[in-house]
C-alpha cells in the first residue's frame, strides 16, 4: 500500500536476507504460516553469496555419529565450540542434503559412489560437491528459488533495512527504504529472522556485498554479538579471483615461498598447507617478514584426478579460466602469485539451539549468527546456511503462529527511519571514503594477522576519532549511495567490535593470533567474547564455554600442530592517508 511516498506491509514473518539461509528459513516457516515475506538489498532471487560459491556442502552422512564430528570440531576450534548447537546442526545436515537432491541438486558420484574430500586433516568432516565444478552455487540458488515460488513465499529485492522496530522490548517489524527509488518501507511482522551476513570489508573475492548491516541491526536491537575478533584472512590470487583451494590442496597443490620452498612444512610438518587457510596466511606473513617472499601457489603437482575434479566447467570461474588462458596463464599447470586479504567477519549474533537471539521476536540464521571462531572448512557455510536457516524458520514460524496481534507504532518507526536516511540528498563525506578508511584500518599486519597490543590500540584510537568526528558528516547523493552509507555504518561497527575483542583476548586460539601472546591462556580456559551495546557505548566481556554441561572436554588442540616463531613486536608500515 503506497502512502506518503512510502510503502507499508504486514506479514506473519519477515526474513531479512534472501541468500541460502534466508531461503531455507522461509521454506521451513511456510510449514507453520500462510504469509512469509523475504527482503534483500540485492536483486530479488539473486541467491546471495551462496550463488557465487562452489556449492560444496559438509554433511554428516548416516555412517557417522554426530558426537564424533563434535569431538573433531572441539579439537578444530581449540575448545571454542558450541557443542549442543553444532550437534543439532550436524544431525540436521543429512536431511537438508537429501532435500537438495530431491529438488534436483545432485551431488557428485563416480560409479554410483558419493565423492567427498576430507577437510583440514580431520577424519569425518568431509565436503560433498556438485559436478560440473563451477556451477554448484548457481544451481543451488536455482532449485531453492524454484521451491520458494512453489510455496508462494513473497520476495522483494532492492530493500535496505536500516532498523528493527520494537514495542515493549519485542521486535515487531522493520523499517528501511528502496535502494533505487528511496521510498520508505515499513514492515509489520509477528517475528523477524535476521539472515543477512554479519559483515565484511568489501574484499575483491566475490564478497563486496558484505559490509555489516546484519551486525548493526542486531546490535542496535539489543542482541549480543560474539566471536567478533575472528575475521576471514584468506589466501587469494594477486591478480584474479579463484574458488577452491580447499579442494586443490588435498589433491596436491602447494604454497611456495620466494625460494621455491614448501614453507608450511616448516611450521607444521604434519599438516603442511593442508590446513585451515588462516594458519597458511600466518605462515605467509612470517615468510614475508623473514624476507622469503613473495608467495606462490603451485598447481603443477596436482593429481590427474584433482585437475579433473577441480577444473571449472561453468559459472564465473569458467569465464575467469577462459580469460586467463587467453592471457597465457594456465592455472592448473603453473605457479601464480598469491597474497592474503581481509574479507569478512566470522562473528555474528549469539543465539541458542533454536536460533533465538534473546530479544523477543528476533531469530538469526546463516552467517548472521555466531558459530565459527575464525577457522573454516570447505562446504561448511552451505551446511550452516541450510541447517540454521531451517532451525530459525521452524522456531520463528512457531513463535509467529502463536503470537497474537502486536503493536507497531508507525510514528516512532517513521522517526527512526528519518534519522537513518537523513543524509539522503546531502553533500558530505562519501560512503566510499568511509569504506576505504575501514579497509586501511584493518590492513596492517599487526592488526589483522599477527596482532599486537600496540597495533590494535593504535588503530582503535583512530577508528573512534573517525567515527565521532567524520562519520556524522557523511552524505548520500541518491538512494544508491544511501545504501552504501548504511553499509559503511555497519562496517564501522564491526571494525570497532573486532579491535575491542582482539585487544581483550590476550592469547592465541583458533583463528585469533596475538604475536605478543602466542600461546593459549589455559588458566582461564576457553571463553567467548560477547559484545553488547551499553549506556556508554560498546561493551565487551568474557563468556566461559560451559564445559560442565558439554560432553567433550577439550583434550587436544588444532593449534598445537603449528610452531610459529616468537615475534612479540611486529613492525608494520604506517597507514597511508
Amino acid at each position: 500500500m503506497k502512502k506518503n511516498s512510502g510503502y507499508e506491509y504486514t506479514t506473519d514473518l519477515l526474513v531479512i536476507g534472501c541468500g541460502f539461509s534466508g531461503m531455507w528459513a522461509a521454506m521451513r516457516a511456510k510449514d507453520f504460516l500462510d504469509d512469509v515475506l523475504v527482503v534483500d538489498k540485492g536483486p530479488r532471487d539473486w541467491g546471495g553469496l551462496g550463488g557465487l560459491s562452489g556449492g560444496d556442502m559438509i554433511v554428516k552422512q548416516p555412517e557417522f555419529e554426530a558426537s564424533d564430528l563434535v569431538d573433531e570440531l572441539t579439537y578444530y576450534y581449540d575448545g571454542l565450540c558450541e557443542q549442543d548447537v553444532l550437534k543439532e546442526i550436524l544431525e540436521l545436515s543429512y536431511d537438508r542434503f537429501m532435500d537438495l537432491e530431491k529438488m534436483g541438486h545432485r551431488f557428485y558420484r563416480e560409479d554410483g559412489v558419493l565423492q567427498s574430500i576430507p577437510q583440514r586433516g580431520l577424519d569425518k568432516m568431509r565436503y560433498y560437491f556438485y559436478h560440473p565444478y563451477g556451477k554448484g552455487g548457481s544451481h543451488t540458488t536455482e532449485v531453492l528459488n524454484k521451491r520458494l515460488q512453489e510455496l508462494d513465499v513473497k520476495r522483494m529485492g532492492r530493500v535496505e533495512i536500516t532498523r528493527l522496530i520494537k514495542d515493549q522490548g519485542r521486535v515487531v517489524g522493520a523499517a528501511g527504504f528502496h535502494g533505487q527509488s528511496g521510498a520508505s518501507i515499513l514492515i509489520r511482522a509477528k517475528a523477524v529472522i535476521l539472515a543477512a551476513h554479519a559483515g565484511g570489508w568489501k574484499g575483491s573475492y566475490l564478497l563486496n556485498t558484505c559490509a555489516g548491516e546484519g551486525s548493526l541491526l542486531a546490535y542496535e536491537a539489543g542482541a549480543t554479538l560474539r566471536n567478533m575478533e575472528f575475521i576471514e584472512n584468506w589466501n587469494v590470487p594477486k591478480l584474479f579471483a579463484w574458488e577452491g583451494q580447499t579442494g586443490l590442496l588435498p589433491h596436491g597443490a602447494r604454497f611456495l615461498n620466494g625460494k621455491g620452498e614448501d614453507f608450511m612444512r616448516r611450521y607444521s610438518p604434519k599438516l603442511g598447507a593442508k590446513a585451515d587457510p588462516h594458519y597458511n596466511v600466518r605462515g605467509m606473513a612470517f615468510e614475508v617478514l623473514a624476507g622469503r617472499g613473495p608467495i606462490w601457489f603451485d598447481t603443477s603437482t596436482l593429481s590427474e584426478k584433482g585437475i579433473r575434479d577441480m577444473t571449472p566447467t561453468g559459472g564465473w570461474m569458467k569465464l575467469n579460466d577462459t580469460k586467463l588462458k587467453a592471457l597465457g596463464i594456465d592455472f592448473f599447470h603453473q605457479t601464480t602469485e598469491w597474497m592474503s586479504q581481509v574479507l569478512t567477519c566470522f562473528g555474528g549474533v549469539k543465539a541458542d539451539k533454536k536460533g533465538f537471539t534473546g530479544v523477543p521476536g528476533l531469530y538469526v540464521a546463516g552467517r548472521a549468527r555466531s558459530v565459527t571462531p575464525g577457522v573454516y572448512m570447505g562446504g561448511w557455510d552451505s551446511c550452516l546456511t541450510a541447517t540454521t536457516g531451517w532451525i530459525a524458520g521452524e522456531n520463528a514460524g512457531l513463535c509467529a503462529a502463536d503470537q497474537g496481534e502486536t503493536s507497531f507504532d508507525e510514528a516512532l518507526a517513521v522517526e527512526a527511519l528519518h534519522k537513518d536516511t537523513a543524509a539522503l540528498g546531502k553533500e558530505g563525506v562519501s560512503p566510499k571514503d568511509i569504506v576505504r578508511r575501514m579497509q586501511r584500518l584493518m590492513a596492517p599486519i599487526d592488526v589483522c594477522i599477527l596482532k599486537t597490543q600496540d597495533g590494535l590500540a593504535r588503530y582503535l584510537s583512530r577508528l573512534e576519532a573517525f567515527r565521532d568526528e567524520v562519520l556524522p558528516l557523511a552524505g548520500a547523493a541518491d538512494p544508491h549511495y544511501l545504501v552504501k552509507l548504511t553499509e559503511a555504518r555497519g562496517m564501522t561497527l564491526i571494525t570497532g567490535a573486532f579491535l575491542r575483542a582482539s585487544l581483550l583476548r590476550k592469547e592465541s586460539r583458533a583463528g585469533h593470533y596475538r604475536a605478543d601472546y602466542p600461546n593459549r591462556d589455559d588458566t582461564r580456559g576457553p571463553a567467548w567474547i560477547n559484545i553488547r551495546k551499553g549506556r556508554d557505548g560498546m561493551e565487551a566481556s568474557f563468556d566461559a564455554v560451559p564445559l560442565d554441561r558439554y560432553p567433550v572436554k577439550p583434550y587436544r588442540y588444532y593449534m598445537d600442530n603449528f610452531n610459529f616463531p616468537v615475534c612479540t613486536s611486529v613492525h608494520a608500515p604506517e597507514e597511508q592517508n
